[in-house]
């Protein structure tokens, strides 16, 4: 319970009388800061998580044995003000403490909690300072400023739906069950019309009848009007995901009695929470810009909405910390037929030093780097929704890339941007549009620090491909050889006003045996990239005109070598 010091005074309330003296009001008031609970009743709850002290918080070592702070005299606590009460009244109410700032991560958030002013209740003869987390709180790392911390635990308790979502989610339930109330009424009315009382004469009947043929139809029809909107209410209300009904009392146990208030921080993890990107391009090939708008869809089902909370947006989410132990790596004989095949590491070898954390979502591919955003706007509602985060310019100029084959003319637009001084944005959803008209979406996937950007096929400039050549034949009678023999021609077709450069691909032919020989040729020359396994010429088209390419492609082979190559 609260101890009350009735000598000292305090700026929310006057001097206070002594304690003999304390009037039946203030007597009511300590009971109600304590739930109505004795000490003893309030310790005795069993907690949910007891955690190893941590840090300065240790316990003196006295042989293995349980010790306890040296008794004290008991100390006096600050008076109690509307704001304490206040405080007391909530946490009686199963309302959460609000975040001060939350990190958002792909998979989870961080959340940090700064309450100032605390007051400190004495249990069992111990000082004790109380939060009240949500259910899904993990991870918990209190600190109490200035004070040593003795030990800390979680305890389950009651909570009541908080937030925007609980609230649509308690008008939803009130209608479903009005919905299903009018329904009943409905079929009660109806089971009525079958009811023939006792001794009922022929013009009884007659009469029931009649009036079943009027009001039973409407009656039904009204029937099946509710019942559609019920299950479309019922629909909406498993979209609004329901509350636990749970949170966690973190309890902390202090070294000494502070006499006055305190300043708690405190951290945890929420695993319900998360973020990822969503981005909308506009490409505006006639000033070689792309405007682009970054936005994060974000959720959060903590419990409550967070109301004044500073969000910061994180591309990555913390994981595991250290590396696998490595394989055991035997050489050794074995049976023939029986290959000895690498194999995991042995179980219990390597031990994480913490457990990783669920990386669903869309994590970011710059390895070593971390991404923020700061959002100005502040706390976040429970549920889904859409922030914008930032949006830029960039100095990217239209490209067109043509891949072409016997059924593919369409050559795409692209842009390429290079994130030269600072780390890649995550990879995301993509929203394209060409001088503001929406050409479809794709992915925002950047690699090595640069990102390809692909804007769908422009009709303005298309290639054919023209099979000039295409043999096969045998040569020579002492080793005998096989060839093939392959040329295209490949003409793109610019009706744009200006000149384009069109980047053309093809595959680059390969061959795993050494007695194939493989021949290259082109007009113009072909340049290869063995890495990406391409070849590709960079041709210039004039504006409203063609140019053309002519690829080559010559195999030979032994006679008796099965091959029956295919060209693309």
């Amino acid at each position: 319970m609260f101890n009350i010091n009735c000598k000292t005074p305090h700026p929310c309330r006057g001097p206070l009388r002594h304690g003999r003296g304390l009037p039946l009001a203030a007597l009511a008031l300590c009971g109600l800061l304590t739930g109505g609970h004795a000490p003893a009743q309030a310790a005795a709850a069993m907690p949910e998580v007891a955690t190893m002290p941590t840090g300065a918080s240790t316990f003196p070592d006295n042989g293995g044995k349980t010790t306890t702070p040296p008794e004290t005299k008991t100390p006096s606590a600050t008076p109690v003000c509307p704001k304490h009460k206040e405080r007391t009244e909530r946490k009686m109410a199963g309302i959460f403490d609000q975040p001060h700032s939350v990190e958002l991560f792909p998979g989870g958030a961080r959340i940090t909690l700064n309450e100032d002013g605390l007051l400190t209740e004495v249990r069992n003869d111990q000082p004790v300072v109380s939060l009240l987390l949500p259910d899904g709180a993990a991870e918990v790392s209190p600190v109490v400023e200035g004070q040593r911390i003795l030990r800390w635990m979680l305890t389950p308790v009651t909570s009541e739906p908080q937030g925007e979502a609980a609230a649509q989610r308690r008008q939803l339930l009130a209608r479903a069950d009005e919905l299903e109330g009018r329904i009943a009424a409905c079929t009660a009315r109806m089971e009525l019309h079958r009811q023939l009382p006792g001794g009922a004469d022929g013009a009884t009947v007659e009469n029931l009848s009649a009036l079943a043929e009027k009001t039973v139809p409407g009656l039904m029809a009204e029937r099946q009007r509710l019942t559609r909107e019920l299950e479309q209410l019922r629909k909406l209300i498993n979209a609004v995901p329901a509350a636990s009904g749970q949170g966690k009392r973190l309890d902390i146990v202090l070294a000494q009695f502070p006499g006055k208030p305190v300043r708690v921080t405190c951290t945890y993890t929420l695993h319900d929470c998360g973020w990822q990107p969503r981005y909308s391009l506009n490409a505006r090939p006639g000033t070689g810009k792309v405007d682009i708008v970054m936005s994060a869809e974000v959720w959060q089902y903590s419990g409550m909405d967070w109301d004044k909370a500073r969000l910061t947006l994180v591309t990555r989410t913390p994981g595991e910390i250290a590396p696998d132990a490595l394989p055991d790596w035997v050489i050794e004989p074995v049976a023939p037929g029986r290959p000895r095949l690498a194999g995991p590491p042995a179980q219990g070898k390597a031990v994480p030093l913490m457990a990783a954390v669920d990386n669903s979502g869309i994590p970011a591919r710059e390895d070593g780097a971390f991404v923020r955003w700061e959002i100005p706007t502040a706390g976040l509602a429970q549920g889904k929704s859409i922030l914008n985060v930032t949006s830029e310019e960039w100095a990217a100029p239209m490209q067109w890339l043509a891949r072409p084959s016997a059924g593919e003319s369409r050559v795409w637009m692209t842009a390429e941007y290079a994130f030269d001084d600072r780390p890649s944005w995550p990879a995301g959803l993509m929203e394209c549009r060409i001088d503001g008209q929406y050409v479809g979406t794709g992915a925002f996937r950047p690699e090595a620090g640069k990102v390809k950007l692909f804007f769908g096929a422009d009709p303005r400039v298309t290639v054919a491909t023209i099979n000039e050549t295409r043999k096969e034949n045998e040569s020579g009678i002492i080793n005998a050889r096989r060839f093939w023999r392959w040329s295209w021609r490949y003409a793109i077709r610019n009706e744009r006003p200006e000149e384009v450069r069109v980047r053309l691909e093809r595959p680059l032919p390969r061959s795993v045996d050494e007695r194939v020989a493989l021949k290259l040729g082109g007009t113009p020359a072909p340049a290869t990239d063995e890495d990406a396994g391409i070849l590709f010429w960079d041709v210039k088209v004039p504006a409203r005109g063609t140019s053309d390419v002519r690829q080559e492609v010559e195999i030979t082979a032994p006679a008796d070598l099965k091959l029956a190559p295919v060209a693309p």
